[in-house]
């Protein structure tokens, strides 16, 4: 076993004696360890951002990252890579209140434990308060979805996005606060059930020279994520009640960009293919 797994290991086994936060306690520390020159969450990751996302008292909590990487490599090029570690850890706790999510650059050592994010929890009672530093509210509210637009001169060819679906940064996992989201489709599909449609899967920053060459799904290490990630929306449709027969999947990777921002191309559509 290599160092870097025995290290995943070793946090997520602490993980269960860890985590108990309250006003009584001391500062919670969590390590998520990289490999090198790599910023993308794993699987291993997310089990630990997941346990700490299982509080009941996160309105009572503030939440510290910090980013940093050994010293391989150009300091500059070290510094923004550990800014993007923590900004990827920052995005999957927005529900606490984040104080000063940074990245600190790299620490003077090849060593493992310096490709790291921490993850700092305590209780909002025993926070003191650094010079510089930047608090991050809670999003903590859902926020409301509209309603998927009915046209009443629905036709075949229509296509209608499906704002808000997200998933797993470069996996077809889709996030818990997509829920809102499908079920708002699900409320459309149900109140039209004369519709049938396939489902369009798309991705971001594609090779521009070759845009039918789709990214990796490391979930399942295929080169399908566009087509992965309309299954997974097949799917949760399907298991809440929705005839197969009524939908197909398929995907775009980056053929169909729409010259936006990277988010507006991560996206799922749904196209009409008959209105019986």
């Amino acid at each position: 076993m290599n160092t870097y797994a025995r290290f995943l290991i070793i946090t997520i086994c602490l993980i269960g004696s860890q985590w108990n936060t309250s006003a009584q306690e001391t500062e919670q520390r969590f390590s998520l360890y990289f490999e090198n020159d790599k910023d993308a969450l794993t699987l291993d990751h997310l089990k630990v951002i997941d346990s700490i996302k299982g509080s009941h008292n996160k309105g009572d909590l503030d939440v510290h990252i910090k980013g940093y990487t050994n010293n391989v490599g150009d300091s500059d090029y070290n510094l923004k890579l550990s800014k993007r570690r923590a900004a990827n850890v920052t995005k999957m706790l927005r529900e606490f209140t984040i104080i000063s999510s940074q990245g600190y650059g790299e620490i003077a050592s090849e060593a493992v434990k310096n490709r790291r994010v921490d993850i700092l929890v305590h209780h909002k009672d025993e926070h003191v308060y650094e010079p510089n530093e930047v608090v991050i509210p809670p999003i903590s509210e859902t926020p409301k979805i509209a309603p998927i637009a009915i046209k009443s001169d629905l036709k075949k060819g229509d296509r209608i996005t499906i704002d808000g679906v997200m998933f797993y940064k470069d996996r077809d996992v889709i996030l818990e606060e997509s829920i809102p989201v499908l079920n708002n489709l699900l409320h459309f599909l149900e109140e039209n059930p004369d519709v049938k449609f396939k489902l369009i899967g798309h991705i971001c920053c594609g090779d521009t020279s070759n845009p039918g060459r789709d990214l990796i799904n490391l979930r399942t290490k295929k080169r399908n994520l566009s087509e992965a990630r309309a299954k997974s929306v097949y799917n949760y449709l399907r298991k809440n009640g929705i005839d197969g027969k009524r939908m197909r999947y398929i995907g775009m990777a980056f053929i169909q960009p729409l010259g936006g921002t990277d988010e507006d191309d991560r996206r799922v559509e749904i196209e009409i293919t008959a209105v019986n």
